[in-house]
C-alpha cells in the first residue's frame, strides 16, 4: 500500500495536471501566403496567440480529460517523438496568457502587497505607451463602428471599387498638372498665412480620421471586432489610431486589405478633391480648400506607405515577406552581426544584405523622423506665437502662456526625460564596462559547473580544477556565438544573459530553443566531434564560461576513471540525441533522460518483453536488432524487426496492459529501458509549471495590433 506522502506526491505531480482550455476562446486555422498552416487562439479583444501545427495539435487536446503525460503519449504516437520541451512551452505559455481555466496566481506577490500595503492607491492615467508613442485611448467604439459600416457597406461593391480607382488614378493626373501651372498648395486665406496653415493642418486631422475610418469599416467589413481607437502622439506628432488585432483571426490577403485601406482612401480622396478643383466651378476659397485637402492626403498617403516605421507600408511588407518583428530583426542585425561579419570579410546572404540596408534604413529615419516632428510642431506653433508675444495686452499674454503650457512643457519634459536617460547611460558606462570585466567568482563558477549532468560523478577538487580554467567572454547583443555547420573546439556554460538557438530549414533560421543561465551548448567539442548542429546569437549581452576542449580534458589528467566516466556520459548524450524521439529535446533535457534510461543489454535469442506479460517499462533499441512475435493458434510468426532509434512497449507508459508480442534479441545489442513510474517523474520534472511563471512567448504574440495615422 502506497504511503501517504506517496499519495500526495502523485496528486500534485505535474504529470497529472490536466490543463483545460477556456470554452470562451476563438480559434481560427489559417494559412501563411506560402501554404504553411497555423492557427490563431484569441481571448477577444485582450490576446491573441499564433500557434504553429504541432501546437495545434496539442492545443486542441487540453479539455480537461487528458493529463501532461497523456499529452507527452499523444504527440509521441502522432510525431514519433517527445516532445517535453514544446509541451512545457505550450502549458507555460497558455496558462500565463490567461487562456486555462486555472490562470497562474503569484503568490509572492500578493503576500508582498499584503504585507507591505501600498500608502496610496496608484494612480492611473488616462495616457497609455511609450513616448514616441502616446496613446489616448477610446474603448468600447465596436457598436459605432458596425453603424458607420452599415451605412457605407456600397463602397465595396467591386464597381464602385473600380470606380474609386480611376478616380484616384485621374486625380493624381489632374494634381500634377495643377501644381506644374502653379496652384500653391501653401496659399493663404483671406490674405492670410496663418489661417492658411491652420486650414492644412485641419485638413491633415480630416484626412487622418478617414484614413483610420477606413482602416476600420473595412475591418468591420470582414467580420472584425475594433474596440479601440483614439488619439496619440507618434514620434511627438498629433494623430489618430484604431486598434484592428481581431485582423489576426482572418486570412492573410485581408489583413493586407485592412493594412491599405487607409492610404488607399488618402489616395481616393486627394483624387477627387484634385478632379474637383480642376473641373468643378465654385468660389475660390472652397477651391483653396479641397486642393490643401488633396495636398494633406497625398502627404499623409506617402508617409503611411513608407516601410521604415511602423506604419501601414511597413505592416504590409512584413505580412508579404512573412517575416514577423521584421524591423527588430533588422535593427539588431545591424546593431552587432552586420559588423562582425564585415570585420570578417565574411559574403552576406540575401537575407543579411537585405536586413543590413532596411535596418540602417530604419534607424536612420527614425531619428529623422523626431527632427521633423519637431520642425513641423516649431513651424505650427511660431505663427501663431510671434503675433501673440507682439500682440500688446494682458489676454494675448495669456493665451500664449496657455499655448506653452499645454504643448510646449509636456514636449520638453518628455524630451528632457529622454536626454537624461541617454546622458545618464553615457555616464555609467565606464562602470558598466568595468563590472563587465570583472572575473566571475570562483563559487559562482562552481556552481555552474556543478549544474552539468554529465559532470555528476566527479569529485569536488575535479570540479574546483575547471570551474578556474574557464575563461570569462562577453559577448554583445545580436552576436553570433557559434555557427551551423562550422567545426569548433570550445565548450559554453551560460553565467548571465539570454541566447537563442536557430537551426537552418529550407534557407530558413528556426527558432527552437532559448538558453538562460546554468544552461550550455557545444558539449560535442569536448567529444572532438565539434560540427555545430545549430547557431547561437546573443539575444541580449551575455556572459559565458568558456571551457576549450585541450585545456577540459587537461585539467582531469591524472584521474583516468573519472575522465573515462565523463567521456562515456558525454557519448551516451550524444548518441540519446541522435534518436529521432528526442531530436526536440535540449541538452540539459538529455541529461535528465540519460539519469533515467537504464541500459539493459542482450544477446542472440534473449527475451526482453512476452507476450501476455504486464506492460511496466517502454524501450528504445540503443544498438543491435530485436525481432518482434506474434503467438496465434500455437504458432509464432515475427511481425517485424526492430533496429537502433525504433522503440516498443509504449502502450505502457498510458497503462496496465498485457504485451500483445514477445521481443526477442536477434543480435547482441542493448536497450535502454523506461520504467513507467520513471516516466511520471520524467515528465514532472520536465514541465515543472510552478518552478519558474515565464512570460508568454513573444514569438507566440503577433504584432502590427495598432493601425495609426501619421500627419
Amino acid at each position: 500500500m502506497a504511503s501517504v506522502w506517496d499519495q500526495v506526491s502523485e496528486a500534485v505531480s505535474v504529470a497529472n495536471y490536466r490543463p483545460r482550455l477556456r470554452a470562451d476562446l476563438t480559434w481560427a486555422r489559417l494559412k501563411s501566403r506560402r501554404g504553411t498552416p497555423y492557427t490563431m487562439l484569441a481571448d477577444r479583444p485582450r490576446l491573441y496567440l499564433r500557434l504553429g501545427p504541432h501546437d495545434d495539435f496539442l492545443a486542441s487536446r487540453m479539455d480537461g480529460s487528458r493529463r501532461v503525460s497523456d499529452l507527452v503519449i499523444d504527440y509521441f504516437r502522432q510525431f514519433g517523438r517527445f516532445g517535453f520541451d514544446r509541451i512545457a512551452t505550450l502549458v507555460k505559455d497558455l496558462r500565463n496568457a490567461g487562456f486555462l481555466v486555472d490562470p497562474p496566481r503569484d503568490v509572492y506577490e500578493t503576500l508582498n502587497r499584503r504585507l507591505n500595503p501600498p500608502a496610496a492607491p496608484p494612480r492611473t492615467g488616462r495616457w497609455e505607451g511609450t513616448t514616441l508613442k502616446l496613446r489616448l485611448p477610446l474603448r468600447g467604439i465596436d457598436p459605432l463602428v458596425a453603424r458607420l459600416h452599415g451605412r457605407v457597406r456600397w463602397i465595396f461593391a467591386r464597381q464602385v471599387q473600380l470606380l474609386m480607382a480611376v478616380i484616384g488614378v485621374a486625380g493624381l493626373i489632374s494634381f500634377v498638372v495643377e501644381v506644374r501651372a502653379g496652384h500653391d498648395p501653401f496659399a493663404p486665406i483671406a490674405n492670410s498665412g496663418v489661417a492658411g496653415l491652420a486650414a492644412l493642418v485641419l485638413a491633415f486631422y480630416l484626412v487622418i480620421f478617414v484614413h483610420e475610418s477606413a482602416h476600420a469599416v473595412t475591418a468591420k467589413h470582414f467580420g472584425r471586432r475594433v474596440d479601440e481607437g483614439g488619439f496619440m502622439l507618434y514620434y511627438f506628432i498629433p494623430s489618430f489610431y484604431v486598434n484592428v488585432t481581431d485582423a489576426w483571426l482572418i486570412p492573410w490577403y485581408r489583413r493586407v486589405a485592412i493594412f491599405g485601406a487607409g492610404p488607399y482612401s488618402g489616395f481616393v480622396l486627394a483624387g477627387v478633391c484634385s478632379l474637383s478643383v480642376a473641373f468643378v466651378p465654385g468660389p475660390a476659397l472652397v477651391m483653396t480648400v479641397l486642393f490643401k485637402l488633396a495636398v494633406a492626403s497625398y502627404i499623409n498617403t506617402v508617409i503611411n506607405l513608407m516601410p521604415l516605421l511602423l506604419l501601414d507600408g511597413y505592416w504590409i511588407l512584413e505580412e508579404w515577406l512573412e517575416t514577423p518583428k521584421l524591423r527588430e530583426k533588422a535593427l539588431a542585425f545591424v546593431r552587432g552581426p552586420f559588423w562582425h561579419r564585415l570585420l570578417d570579410r565574411k559574403r552576406l546572404t540575401g537575407k543579411e544584405r537585405f536586413y543590413a540596408i532596411f535596418g540602417s534604413l530604419c534607424a536612420v529615419y527614425s531619428f529623422l523622423a523626431i527632427y521633423l516632428a519637431f520642425l513641423w510642431w516649431g513651424r505650427r506653433l511660431r505663427p501663431f506665437l510671434r503675433p501673440l508675444w507682439f500682440t500688446p495686452g494682458l489676454l494675448a499674454k495669456l493665451l500664449l502662456g496657455i499655448v506653452i503650457a499645454v504643448v510646449a512643457v509636456p514636449l520638453g519634459l518628455k524630451l528632457a526625460r529622454q536626454l537624461w536617460r541617454y546622458q545618464r547611460a553615457i555616464r555609467q558606462a565606464p562602470a558598466a564596462a568595468r563590472k563587465a570585466l570583472e572575473t566571475i567568482r570562483v563559487r559562482d563558477r562552481l556552481r555552474l559547473v556543478q549544474g552539468l549532468g554529465f559532470l555528476r560523478t566527479l569529485p569536488q577538487a575535479s570540479l574546483e580544477r575547471l570551474a578556474k580554467s574557464a575563461r570569462i567572454r562577453e559577448v554583445p547583443e545580436g552576436a553570433t556565438i557559434v555557427r551551423q555547420g562550422e567545426r569548433g573546439d570550445e565548450f559554453f556554460v551560460v553565467a548571465q544573459g539570454e541566447a537563442m538557438v536557430l537551426v537552418r530549414d529550407a534557407g530558413e533560421d528556426a527558432l527552437v530553443e532559448r538558453k538562460g543561465p546554468t544552461d550550455f551548448f557545444g558539449e560535442r567539442a569536448l567529444l572532438g566531434s565539434g560540427v555545430r548542429q545549430a547557431t547561437v546569437k546573443a539575444a541580449t549581452p551575455m556572459r559565458l564560461l568558456v571551457f576549450d576542449q585541450r585545456v577540459f580534458w587537461n585539467e582531469l589528467e591524472g584521474v583516468v576513471a573519472w575522465e573515462s566516466q565523463v567521456r562515456a556520459a558525454l557519448q551516451e548524450r550524444d548518441r540519446l540525441g541522435a534518436v529521432p524521439l528526442f531530436s526536440e529535446a535540449t541538452p540539459r533535457q538529455l541529461d535528465l533522460l540519460a539519469v533515467k534510461l537504464a541500459v539493459q543489454p542482450f544477446h542472440h535469442g534473449d527475451p526482453l518483453v512476452r507476450q501476455g506479460d504486464r506492460g511496466d517499462a517502454f524501450y528504445i533499441v540503443r544498438e543491435g536488432q530485436v525481432d518482434v512475435l506474434s503467438r496465434e493458434n500455437g504458432r509464432s510468426r515475427r511481425l517485424t524487426t526492430l533496429g537502433a532509434g525504433e522503440y516498443f512497449g509504449e502502450i505502457a507508459l498510458l497503462r496496465d496492459q498485457p504485451r500483445v508480442a514477445t521481443v526477442r534479441g536477434k543480435t547482441d545489442g542493448s536497450v535502454w529501458k523506461l520504467e513507467r513510474q520513471d516516466f511520471r517523474d520524467l515528465v514532472g520534472r520536465y514541465l515543472d509549471l510552478d518552478a519558474q511563471i515565464a512570460g508568454i512567448a513573444e514569438v507566440r504574440v503577433p504584432r502590427g495590433h495598432s493601425v495609426a495615422g501619421a500627419a
